[in-house]
């Protein structure tokens, strides 16, 4: 069994039953398995960090923009769930780095900025998908996805970049629930399961969750909906925004699959 030495890893399960903060810190050590080489891919697509400025607007516990801030990048950061920042703060002040986040939600972007940026970066498997319902029990409604997509593009300067992901096509695509079972891990001397089904509910445009973390033997229960959206309906609506250049790319120690976009210059 593998044993997980990150502290940042071991202080999720030091203070009791495990958040939803607890379980997205596993999701990125078992997706990211080489974070040094996902932030190496993110800064050669970035370019030189000097004079930079970039927006993370869903930096959840802090990877990788704590790790890029580490690499000389201007990077401001936000994120709508108290539980993401309470966990990014903690992990900003193991590195050492002098980086806070914001709780804003993407509807408020624009009025609490009130400015653009070079680049403007949405990862961790689509959380764009989450508008609207990450923290209530309601269904995925299409016009909070277009307002944030609307939201991310107004957050770029003209002549600025957009990076977001999502899940790539086949996962998208699969009718039938998709399992993952990830090996066992010892983690601060527990023993921590992790299990995680998705699944696609492509005639009404949504997609579930779910996920079992399991701490020496007690189960904890997580779920999430989300909106479901293939690669060609993310393009046209990145275009819809007033993005041009949209792209598919392949960047480096990246798990999920990268869309890039430009805002036209004025």
């Amino acid at each position: 069994m593998e044993v997980v030495d990150s502290e940042r890893v071991r202080a999720c399960f030091d203070g009791g039953r495990p958040d939803i903060a607890a379980l997205w810190e596993l999701c990125v050590l078992f997706e990211w398995p080489d974070r040094a080489a996902a932030v190496d891919g993110i800064a050669a697509w970035l370019g030189p960090a000097d004079g930079l400025s970039v927006l993370d607007l869903a930096c959840g516990t802090g990877f990788p923009a704590i790790e890029l801030a580490a690499r000389g990048y201007d990077m401001t950061c936000s994120d709508g769930s108290d539980l993401m920042l309470e966990h990014f703060r903690a992990n900003a002040a193991r590195a050492g780095a002098d980086l806070d986040a914001a709780q804003v939600l993407w509807h408020d972007l624009g009025e609490f900025y009130g400015r653009t940026f070079d680049v403007v970066m949405c990862r961790g498997g689509g959380s764009y998908l989450y508008a609207g319902t990450w923290d209530k029990d309601a269904e995925p409604d299409p016009a909070a996805l277009s307002e944030a997509i609307g939201q991310f593009a107004a957050m770029v300067r003209p002549g600025g970049r957009l990076y977001l992901d999502i899940m790539h096509a086949d996962d998208l695509a699969r009718r039938e629930p998709a399992r993952t079972e990830h090996p066992p891990v010892s983690i601060g001397g527990r023993v921590v399961r992790l299990s995680e089904t998705t699944v696609n509910h492509v005639e009404s445009g949504t997609r579930t969750w779910r996920s079992t973390l399991v701490v020496d033997g007690s189960a904890y229960e997580f779920e999430r909906r989300s909106h479901h959206m293939d690669h060609p309906a993310l393009v046209e609506m990145l275009t819809g925004a007033g993005l041009t250049d949209v792209r598919p790319e392949a960047i480096p120690g990246e798990h999920y699959q990268v869309f890039t976009a430009r805002r036209p210059e004025l």
